[in-house]
């Protein structure tokens, strides 16, 4: 507390102006934590605005598997919603990006940018907190200290999501040979293409659960009504993996022309493989580059430590004597 009254003092230079403005802080957020309290507590658990909400995000407390959510995240879609409605003009790509990362909620967009709003402020009242108990501590450095608090919490949900994204879209780029291998032997035996999505997800639901989600997805919108070429168009943008469009691409000329679906898939998991190969190669040859610089820093100052550490030892022992 006496290190803050020393903060307002510095920055406003009046005794008296500082624990005005201290008193009118502490009042400003306590009304807002006991008003968050009691929207929490009271507000939300109204079964009448509680199914009110329900019915807005398009979730049916009767459906079986899933789970109605709580009221914290009731909360959290409400902020996130007042923001999301001010930037329509980021909403498709944070979507984009979401559902890229596995996030295919309706609420999703508002959840993130909630949680992008909320954690820079979590962070900066921490800091605020913590700042006191660190001795020495200047007027410059507790504001550099707090606006970086506030920027970790602004960019960190972003770092999240994208390695998220890519932990994912790798997860997939790995399991998508082992299905066009799989497509390829229920295509040859005489299945359709839809059965042959829906067995190859069948049998990659243990070893491969995204890939097997995604395709059982494409599956149920095939037997709603939308076209074949349409739910693997639907995949490609999920999935956001080259690979994908480039299958969905064969696929649709291959329907579009009447060609075999059986060649095809062959020819594309050969150039697949071709690819795959490739890629590797190209790995393979960046590690002669990537080494250069553990070599110069960690190995070559050891080596010559021990081939000129003796020879420079006698030099200095020799000029000693002298």
């Amino acid at each position: 507390m006496d290190f803050l009254l020393g903060l307002f003092s510095r920055i406003t230079g009046n005794e008296e102006l500082a624990r005005l403005l201290f008193i009118g802080v502490v009042g400003i957020s306590a009304v807002l934590a006991a008003s968050a309290v009691i929207l929490l507590m009271l507000g939300l658990q109204d079964p009448v605005q509680r199914r009110l909400a329900l019915i807005k995000r398009g979730h049916s407390g009767s459906s079986a598997g899933q789970e109605a959510p709580g009221n914290l995240q009731l909360l959290l879609e409400r902020v996130g919603q007042r923001f999301a409605s001010t930037e329509s003009a980021k909403t498709s790509v944070t979507q984009t990006l979401l559902t890229h990362a596995g996030y295919r909620s309706s609420s999703a967009v508002q959840m993130y940018w909630a949680v992008r709003l909320m954690l820079p402020l979590l962070l900066v009242g921490l800091t605020l907190l913590l700042l006191p108990m660190i001795p020495g501590v200047s007027l410059n450095i507790g504001l550099v200290l707090v606006l970086m608090a506030a920027g970790i919490g602004w960019l960190l949900p972003a770092l999240y999501v994208g390695k998220r994204k890519e932990a994912r879209q790798g997860r997939l780029r790995a399991a998508f040979p082992d299905a066009l291998d799989l497509m390829v032997v229920c295509v040859e035996s005489g299945l359709a293409l839809p059965t042959t999505i829906e067995r190859v997800a069948e049998e990659m639901s243990v070893s491969q659960v995204e890939l097997a989600e995604e395709l059982a997805l494409v599956n149920a919108q095939i037997r709603a009504g939308i076209s074949s070429t349409e739910a693997l168009k639907q995949l490609a943008v999920r999935t956001g993996l080259e690979d994908v469009q480039g299958l969905v691409s064969l696929l649709a000329q291959s329907i579009r022309f009447g060609t075999s679906v059986a060649d095809t898939l062959r020819i594309y998991a050969d150039e697949f493989r071709d690819r795959r190969t490739q890629a590797a190669e190209e790995m393979g040859a960046k590690i002669g580059t990537k080494l250069i610089f553990p070599l110069i820093f960690c190995l070559w100052p050891s080596f010559f430590l021990v081939a000129i550490g003796p020879a420079m030892i006698g030099v200095f022992r020799a000029f000693g004597n002298m």
